[in-house]
């Protein structure tokens, strides 16, 4: 990116920590005012970019620097990037369960590293595209392995509700926000535990899962997993019936849930959890 504004938000995402770079953004009419003029510098569409910070720093993507600010500047899902960064280690079998456009996968890539695996779970066509896209941009076509399939409860057909921007959707029955979903579509559906007793495919020992709710669906669906490989869960939680299966699902299978930030601390109760919640479960 030639823009000068452009290259000096670059420098500055670089060298500022996380704990400013967020109190930054808090402050509303600082952060209006830089996201008005990182819009008026950024360029419209598709754009290959750079990462300037975070766990992907010098990675390349296809972004909408319109929209899509998080990715460059590596603020995107800050604890999720340090607990991926910290519990994440050399030689694991990741699951990205709602893989979007593949930030988290490459970021569990570079994580597990060569003798690792990383299998990228996404149902919608727009999303899939550009993560093997940004897969091809960094290598990465073969050494990340695509599953188009919505993670659920059972493996057939399943119906997709697409929301407006196409990129963002949900398998029908699952839980979360209420939205207006401009139509349906269906795609293969995929439980975890076909996906690995079924179809052979290595067991995970580490999953991370953001579906919108679907997490109602996707728990029950790898029961025997929960129980007999015991992965280490990294979960964003959508509402209260979400929270209520994830704890239930994973206390019968002997996990202790935790939030997703310092330290691990523990939750002690469903009701400790908020209507979006970022939990750990061990």
């Amino acid at each position: 990116m030639n823009n000068p504004l452009l290259h000096l938000a670059a420098i500055v995402a670089r060298i500022t920590p996380m704990t400013l770079k967020r109190a930054l953004y808090r402050f509303e009419p600082l952060a209006r005012l830089i996201r008005g003029g990182l819009n008026r510098a950024a360029p419209h569409g598709m754009t290959r970019i750079t990462v300037a910070a975070g766990g992907l720093a010098g990675t390349n993507l296809l972004l909408d620097l319109q929209e899509e600010k998080d990715y460059w500047l590596g603020t995107y899902e800050p604890e999720l990037q340090s607990a991926v960064a910290e519990l994440v280690k050399p030689g694991m079998v990741a699951y990205d369960v709602g893989a979007n456009i593949g930030y988290i996968s490459i970021l569990l890539r570079r994580r597990a590293g060569e003798n690792g695996r990383v299998f990228a779970f996404e149902a919608l066509p727009a999303n899939l595209e550009r993560l093997r896209q940004n897969l091809a941009l960094n290598g990465l076509g073969t050494q990340v392995q695509v599953v188009e399939a919505a993670v659920t409860d059972h493996t057939g057909t399943a119906q997709f509700l697409v929301g407006p921007s196409g990129g963002m959707g949900k398998a029908a029955g699952s839980a979360g926000r209420q939205t207006e979903y401009k139509g349906a579509i269906s795609v293969p559906g995929l439980a975890l535990d076909d996906f690995v007793y079924a179809q052979g495919n290595p067991p995970p020992q580490v999953v991370k899962m953001d579906i919108e709710g679907g997490e109602v669906l996707a728990l029950p669906g790898m029961r025997r997993l929960l129980r007999e490989a015991h992965p280490l869960m990294l979960i964003e939680l959508h509402g209260a019936e979400a929270a209520r299966v994830t704890w239930e699902e994973l206390s019968q299978a002997g996990y202790r849930i935790c939030r997703m930030e310092g330290g691990y601390p523990t939750v002690d109760s469903v009701e400790g959890l908020g209507w979006k919640a970022y939990i750990v479960a061990k």
